[in-house]
């Protein structure tokens, strides 16, 4: 018995010191995320953003309006400080929809991909936007879950079935982040009706407001410009979609 009692001693003392170095290897590795640019703010100041309520609290950034057409769900990409998407966010909001940004723990949603999942509404038609690794938790909160009707991916793709959804997928001339093989596997994933669409001239950090990404490709169009057909494209989805 005694022995027994100092086996499981070391192992709990072992334990212990394997989840305090994972904790310290993950604070390090997601120590430095990529920030907004200060830009962006520029151009969310030219926008009337009177009628938008806007909260943040440490999970979540809200941009809410009176008598919303639904609510969008908007999961960051890794590593990507959730500020960096306030352009899109804000722009979706004026188009009359509820849009929260979900802070993710160490700015890595797939750690814990269904806390999001509470953000949804049950009273209105939810949609889930993902950037890059924030679309594949999208996939991951929209499969077999009836609350969500609609996901949009940028510059990302599902791991999970959400073939009962409408689903908008937009690509980037220039993002070498994508893996076209893995793309192309993954659409077994989508039903037959999903809607692609590649920016041309476009890269992967420019679906964010963010600046150049490592391992990215150069864009051949503004982060602006970016911005707005990303904007447009969801804006014609949702449309059609609801």
């Amino acid at each position: 018995m005694l022995k027994f009692k100092k086996i499981l001693k070391r192992t709990i003392i072992s334990l212990a010191v394997l989840i305090v170095l994972f904790f310290i290897a993950l604070t390090i590795y997601a120590s430095n995320p990529y920030q907004p640019l200060p830009d962006m703010q520029t151009n969310i100041d030219e926008l009337n953003t009177d009628d938008i309520d806007t909260v943040e609290k440490y999970d979540y950034i809200s941009f809410t309006v009176s008598d919303p057409l639904g609510n969008i769900l908007f999961i960051p990409g890794g590593l990507v400080n959730p500020h960096s998407y306030d352009y899109l966010a804000i722009n979706l909001a004026l188009e009359g929809y509820n849009v929260t940004v979900y802070k993710p723990f160490y700015d890595l949603a797939i750690l814990t991909p269904k806390w999001a999942s509470k953000f949804l509404d049950s009273d209105l038609e939810n949609i889930v936007i993902g950037h890059s690794l924030g679309g594949v938790v999208a996939s991951m909160i929209a499969s077999n879950n009836d609350l969500v009707s609609e996901v949009i991916l940028m510059g990302s793709y599902p791991i999970k079935d959400i073939s009962d959804k409408d689903v908008l997928i937009i690509t980037a001339e220039h993002d070498i982040q994508m893996d076209q093989e893995t793309f192309d596997n993954s659409l077994q994933y989508v039903n037959d009706q999903y809607i692609l669409y590649d920016i041309l001239g476009g890269n992967h950090a420019q679906f964010g407001w963010y600046g150049p990404q490592k391992g990215d490709g150069e864009a051949d169009i503004s982060t602006l410009e970016q911005q707005n057909l990303v904007l447009q494209k969801i804006i014609e989805f949702l449309n059609n979609a609801i």
